[in-house]
């Protein structure tokens, strides 16, 4: 599987649209090679009591489960629009609290209603995508997972993420690379095992996510994940935060069968990276 590239995310949304061409509500291409976002203050006052402000570099929090009750919906744009400043400001931080940028982010995420998806991108997989937002540094995505369809165990590099279940049901298992010498890479810079090599990865979550059901993972916490689609499919909105423009997935090999069962370790390595 060919996971997008950031210039890839860029063509497919420029795509099919003109300078000063308004796609939605306050969104005009600006330039081929850049959206600018200008919804009305108004809109945005409506979603000020969600808990964002301050999010990018207070207290470490996280965020488990479910979302929590739903409260008035929030369209794509208006969610955009509202999580862009704390997004650039988690990314310009000099100690960036993730997980509390994502413990507010999935808040507003689960009042998202995505839009009609009108230009899905077969994988050849089983499953399709749509790019529903693309304003960097973040991307709002919708995927639909054909019955027992598979994303292939892969990473995250140089971004986090929240993938929200809305439809049918999906095993989501996470999982983080370790080092068996007890020496711990920095992951969240983009350090890891050289290609070509066999190294040992843990699970540390393995969930069934229902509607309204979640799993966020950080650059360095939960960063590989593989997702199984249920009997009856599944639909999921993912939503990310890019900290670089190197920002991409890369796929891993694996049989799937532990390498050591009582601690969650299975041998692994690089596929593409």
């Amino acid at each position: 599987m060919q996971f997008w590239t950031v210039d890839t995310l860029k063509s497919h949304t420029l795509a099919d649209h003109e300078q000063g061409e308004e796609i939605s509500p306050g969104v005009v291409v600006q330039r081929r090679t850049f959206l600018r976002l200008g919804l009305s203050a108004a809109g945005l006052a409506a979603l000020s009591g969600l808990g964002l402000s301050g999010c990018a570099t207070g207290s470490r929090a996280t965020s488990k489960g479910g979302p929590g009750p739903a409260s008035a919906a929030a369209s794509a744009d208006e969610f955009v629009a509202a999580v862009m400043p704390q997004a650039r400001a988690l990314i310009s931080a000099q100690a960036p609290d993730e997980e509390a940028y994502l413990a507010a982010v999935t808040t507003l995420l689960a009042r998202v209603e995505p839009p009609p998806t009108w230009r899905m991108s077969p994988t050849g997989q089983g499953w399709d995508i749509d790019n529903i937002a693309y304003y960097p540094p973040i991307v709002l995505m919708q995927i639909k997972m054909a019955p027992k369809s598979v994303i292939h165990l892969h990473d995250h590099r140089h971004y986090n993420g929240v993938l929200l279940a809305t439809q049918g049901a999906a095993r989501c298992r996470n999982i983080d690379i370790v080092q068996p010498d007890g020496n711990r890479l920095d992951v969240a810079d983009g350090e890891v095992p050289a290609k070509g090599e066999d190294f040992l990865i843990r699970q540390n979550v393995d969930t069934v996510l229902r509607p309204r059901q979640l799993s966020t993972l950080t650059r360095d916490r939960d960063n590989i994940h593989h997702v199984e689609a249920g009997d009856e499919g599944a639909t999921l909105v993912d939503f990310f935060t890019h900290f670089s423009p190197k920002a991409r997935s890369y796929e891993l090999a694996w049989d799937g069968k532990p390498y050591d069962q009582a601690k969650g370790l299975f041998k692994v390595s690089w596929k593409d990276a």
